[in-house]
This record gives C-alpha cells, structure tokens and sequence, in this order.
C-alpha cells in the first residue's frame, strides 16, 4: 500500500484534532483513507487535479467534516460525558463481564500493530474505567447494572470494527496464536451482539441534534 502524502498525513491531523474537540478519536490511517477519498470525489465531480481539489479543505471544511462525522453517530453522544448521562439500560452482569473482556481485546488489539498510534486504545481503556465507575455507584438489586444508552453503542462500534480487523488479517498481540483469529473474531461479535439486544430501538428518538458538540470558536 503506498504511503499516504504529506499533504493527506498532515490534513489527517488537523481533521483528528477537529474530532477530538467532540470527544472522538479516530485512528490516523482511516482518516486519511477518508481524505484520499473525499479530494478523489471532488476532483471527479468538478473535473480537476487531486492536487487543486485540495485547495478546498481548508480548516473550516475540515470543521465541517468533523461534525458531519459526529452526526453519523449522533446516537453515542459524541462529547458527552457519559457519567452525566441518564442510566436507562439494565446490564446483566454477565454481559457487563463480556464487555470488559471484549474492550481489553480491543484495546490490546490496537496497540498490536506496527506503528500503532499509542492514543488509539484510548475509547476502549476509557469505556472500561466508565463501566468500572458505574458498577462501584450501582445502588439497585444485582445482577444488573444501570448504564446510559450511548455508552452500549459506542462499546457496540468499538468491538464490531475491532471484529472486522481481525478478519481482514490485522496484527494479533504476540501472546496471541494466528489459529486463534477465528474464534476471537466470533468472540467479538457475539460480544457485539449481545449488547445491540439490549438498545432499543433506534428511532425512537425525535431530530437529528448531537447530544453534545461545542460551538465555533468566536
């Protein structure tokens, strides 16, 4: 695969610093995929170079971009804090238990590759400390624990394209044998799985409006 330019790799930062003003992290190589993509669209439809395509994203289209990023996922309440949130989803504690199984995966997971962004485990570490934080303040009869919603669709995501990279062949921790990477991946989404049941059904909720995104900047 041929190195992405400095042009992409450095857009690819500014684009990742934009997200993370909204409380996302996204790795670097897929933002820059997502970039090469988008300038190769714009120089098809306006019928110019990639290179003057470029010119068109400047800062605030990146901006932009950033929340157009955070619509599509509006659900997992990008920026919140989750231990703010209203706790409307029972978890049984035998899928709180798989959660955290999974989310250490996942999180041992990206830090396995080659040049690994050290930041990337990040989501999943955080996720873990939140589940830990709302299990310790749990006041209520087990075996459940109540958790927000948008906290079970991010864990849901993280674990479900942490299921598709081992399929496509990412690199497995070394304590990890290659012989294993089918039944880790089923593992991960049956994990998946198991909490999608558990959020009702997406509609429900009325407008498109992000539960938390900061204002421009004056």
């Amino acid at each position: 695969m041929p190195r992405p330019s400095s042009w992409v790799s450095t857009t690819a930062s500014i684009l990742g610093e934009e997200l993370a003003r909204i409380g996302l992290t996204v790795p670097t190589d897929r933002l820059e995929d997502l970039l090469a993509d988008r300038v190769a669209a714009v120089a098809e439809q306006m019928r110019i170079t990639e290179r003057t395509a470029r010119r068109y994203f400047d800062h605030d289209t990146l901006r932009t971009l950033a929340r157009e990023l955070a619509l599509s996922i509006k659900d997992e309440a990008p920026g919140a804090d989750l231990l703010t949130l209203p706790r409307t989803i029972a978890m049984p504690l035998p899928t709180l238990g798989a959660t955290i199984a999974a989310l250490i995966e996942v999180a041992a997971l990206a830090g396995a590759g080659e040049g690994g962004d050290p930041h990337e485990p990040t989501p999943a570490m955080a996720l873990i400390s939140t589940l830990g934080v709302l299990t310790r303040d749990h006041d209520g009869d087990l075996p459940t624990v109540r958790v927000p919603e948008p906290l079970l669709m991010r864990a849901a995501r993280l674990i479900e394209n942490t299921a598709d990279l081992v399929h496509q062949g990412c690199s497995l921790p070394p304590d990890v044998a290659e012989d294993v990477r089918p039944h880790l991946q089923k593992a991960l989404r049956d994990d998946a799985a198991r909490l999608r049941t558990l959020i009702p059904d997406t509609g429900r909720r009325t407008g498109s409006v992000l539960w938390a995104v900061p204002d421009d900047p004056p």
